[in-house]
């Protein structure tokens, strides 16, 4: 007589329950209580909440990554974006954006022309990330597990826009609206900020232009606007 493996599988499962199962469980001193509890805590539900706390702990013991402050590569790399966009939406830049009024000389990048207003871009080489705390005004750099204090960005582009308002007032541009942003050039960094229109990344300033001069319209020529600028332009040789 011929026996197959589905008929003899049965019979060795039963061998196993009867006899093999019950000499393993006296010799390791297991109850059928505990072998149950085995089965459902392997094979049960899994408790969620649980596995969420693992990970979140996993994440918050994980080394941060490196970051840099913001290097001559990423000033460069916001200039070409800038170039590219003033050829596209036929805007007018003014590169650099040191103005010179009564012996003092504005630090801006440049100065991006519209046909709407004039953009003066006042950079910040922080990196990581940056936050700032609403009811203090302070401002915190967050790096490679180190923090530090520095002062406002909103309080820099109040003086730049004061010194540039000044000497394109005195140079027949009352008319011409001027506005100042602060612009985090750093690689990467991350911005915590109320001020969305006045702070930006890099990435984030383009993105704004862009969609401004989409839709701008307005009474100034950006070609001649930028002409005057560069006019009161003090270029400061290596």
């Amino acid at each position: 007589m011929n026996v197959t493996y589905e008929q003899i599988l049965p019979l060795l499962l039963a061998l196993l329950l009867i006899f093999i199962l019950p000499m393993l469980m006296r010799r390791y001193g297991l109850r059928w209580e505990d072998l149950l509890g085995m089965l459902t805590s392997r094979f049960g539900k899994k408790d969620y909440e649980t596995e969420a706390r693992k990970m979140r702990e996993q994440k918050k013991n994980r080394p941060e990554p490196y970051q840099t402050n913001s290097r001559s590569g990423d000033l460069k790399a916001l200039v070409s974006s800038l170039l590219m966009m003033a050829r596209r939406y036929k805007t007018g830049l003014v590169y650099p954006g040191t103005i010179s009024y009564k012996g003092q000389v504005a630090g801006l990048l440049a100065l991006v022309v519209t046909r709407r207003e004039v953009i003066g871009l006042n950079c910040f080489g922080y990196g990581g990330t940056i936050r700032e705390d609403k009811q203090t005004g302070s401002w915190n750099q967050h790096m490679n597990g180190a923090d530090q204090s520095f002062a406002s960005p909103l309080k820099g582009n109040a003086q730049q826009l004061s010194l540039v308002r000044a000497a394109m007032d005195a140079n027949g541009m009352k008319d011409v609206p001027l506005r100042v942003a602060a612009v985090f050039t750093a690689h990467g960094v991350e911005l915590h900020t109320s001020h969305p229109l006045e702070v930006f990344t890099s990435e984030g300033l383009i993105t704004h232009l862009k969609e401004r001069c989409s839709q701008d319209e307005g009474p100034l020529d950006p070609d001649a606007t930028a002409r005057q600028l560069n006019a009161l332009v003090k270029r400061i040789k290596k």
